[in-house]
This record gives C-alpha cells, structure tokens and sequence, in this order.
C-alpha cells in the first residue's frame, strides 16, 4: 500500500529567536520501487529555510530490495545465524557503504539541529548494527545515538552503535534516534551530510532498511530577512503549477534582478536577468515534474524560493 506523503512543519515564535521556525522534514520514500536506482525519486521534504537534498546508495546493491522503503543488499557480514550475542559479531563497519542525505540553509537562514528519528528494518540475513555519521566532523565518530521510544527489539552499544537485538526479528521497528546538539549543530549556514551505515550483516544478500527518517530542527531568519523580502519578492505563482509556467512578481523592484533556477541536485535549468518590472514568467514547460529553486538577487538583497512543477 502506498504510504501518503506527509510533510510536518510547526511554526514557533521565541523570544530570543524573532522569527524562528521549527521544522520536522519527513522522508517517507514513497517512490522508492526495486527498479528506481540508487537515488529515492520521491518528492523531498519542504520547510521554510531549508532546502532537503534527496537520499542516495553508495557501495550497495544497484536497487532497492522492497518498495516504499530504502532498502539495500551488499553490507558487510559478521553475524552468524540464531545468535543474539552482541559480542560475537566480528564484522567492521565499511565508510564506502552508506545511505546519504544532504540538508542545506536556505539563503539569509541558519539552522539548529535538534535530531533524527528513523524506522529500521532487514531481512532473514540482513545487518546487525548500524550508526549514523556526519560531515561536521569528516563522518569520523558516530553520532549520538539512543532508543526514543523505547523498544525491547533494539539497543545502543558502548561507540553509539545500534543493536538489532533479535535475530528471529525481520519487521519494521521503530526507536531509533540521533541526537544533535552543541556547537557543531547550531547556526549551521552551510550544507550538512548525514550517512547511515550498516554491518555485521549474516550473508552478503542480507539487506538494510531505512524508512520514515525525519529531521528536526529550527530555522532562524537574518534580522533584515523580512525587509529585503519584500523589496524584491512578493510571490511566486501559481505553484505548485500544472503547466510549467510559473509568474514572478517583483514588487516592483527598482534594480535588475537576476533570476536563477536550479533543479534537485543543483544544476542551472534557468538564468536570466530582468530590469525593474512586476510580473515575470518563468517558461520551465519542457521540465519534468519536481521540486526547484529559484533565486532572486538584486543590489540589496537575495531570496531562494521552492517551486514544483506537477503536470
């Protein structure tokens, strides 16, 4: 059954952050197929102030195992069949085999990272342990990991390594956290990576799931964020658009403006520079269904706005 995507975002007004909003960005992989590649080709999760790269497969098998997961064979062995002995495994984490997520400030934005919550799961055969790792510090120590919820079927061991406790166990199970915190996650003004590594798999066919990963945090506004806004954006519309063709309005901006559009993974699909005016069309007809970015930089100020096309 296809699961449908769900995007939560709260906004929450601090006292010492004017302006700050919290964000809790879902990854559901709902597109995800045993024929989809390396890539998940879902839609990524949307918030103010940040811009979610999609999740990709590195070292692993050429697809997914199971729809509607990232699920992947390929990890490395150590685990014996029927034991449940967490001292028994004798495999090693392999840093060339690992899921990976980009999240990136938007333009004028930092952000906080609080955590990470995922489901796991893994067949028959599949991995034992798994960690998470960041670029923060070039993915050389796990991250702080813990159960949240609790959940008898899985465990954090001594280098925040999880556990799967039980070898008997192929279901999904959900617990497992990543904490983030202190200075290495705080006002963060530029991209982040995380990769999720699995080992001590039972046979090289074993898979490793991940699913329902959500990131939470808060994004915080340069003080004069909200002024230059306006001078030279009020609205981009209509999106998202069933043609392609999307209007700018520049709030009757008095300077040229340079219009740029970029895709998902950061390719130029549009640039073009524009005197003062209000509307402005943005002809992306012949691109395919997606999310996209348009910046929008004059003499004073620059804006990043999500737009997606859905023919």
């Amino acid at each position: 059954m296809i699961k449908k995507i769900t995007f939560f975002f709260a906004a929450m007004a601090f006292s010492i952050y004017a302006n700050a909003q919290s964000f809790s960005a879902l990854y559901t992989f709902d597109s995800v197929k045993s024929t989809s590649g390396l890539i998940d080709p879902s839609f990524v999760p949307t918030a103010t102030g940040i811009t979610c790269g999609s999740f990709s497969a590195t070292g692993t098998s050429a697809n997914s195992t199971a729809a509607f997961r990232f699920s992947f064979t390929g990890w490395p062995t150590g685990a014996t069949t029927a034991n449940d002995l967490y001292t028994s495994l004798t495999g090693a984490i392999n840093t060339a085999q690992y899921y990976e997520v980009t999240i990136t400030p938007d333009v004028n934005y930092t952000i906080d990272l609080d955590s990470i919550k995922f489901t796991v799961q893994r067949s028959g055969t599949g991995i034992r342990t798994y960690a998470v790792q960041s670029s923060v510090d070039g993915y050389a120590a796990n991250l702080v990991a813990s159960i949240n919820p609790a959940n008898t079927k899985l465990s954090v061991q001594t280098g925040d390594i999880f556990f799967w406790n039980l070898d008997a166990t192929t279901s999904a199970q959900n617990g497992s956290k990543i904490t983030l915190g202190g200075a290495s996650f705080t006002t963060i003004s530029s991209p982040i990576t995380f990769r999720f590594y699995g080992w001590n798999s039972e046979a090289g066919t074993g898979s490793f799931s991940i699913d329902n990963v959500m990131v939470n945090g808060l994004a915080t506004p340069a003080t004069s964020i909200s002024t230059k806004t306006s001078e030279i954006l009020t609205n981009i519309y209509p999106n998202p658009s069933a043609n392609g063709l999307f209007t700018v309005d520049l709030n009757n901006s008095s300077s040229k403006t340079r219009v740029t559009v970029y895709n998902i993974i950061g390719n130029i699909i549009l640039e073009k520079e524009i005197s003062a005016a209000n509307n402005q069309q943005l002809d992306l007809s012949n691109q395919v269904n997606g999310c996209y970015f348009v910046t929008i930089k004059n003499d004073n100020s620059t804006v990043t706005r999500k737009i997606t096309i859905n023919k």
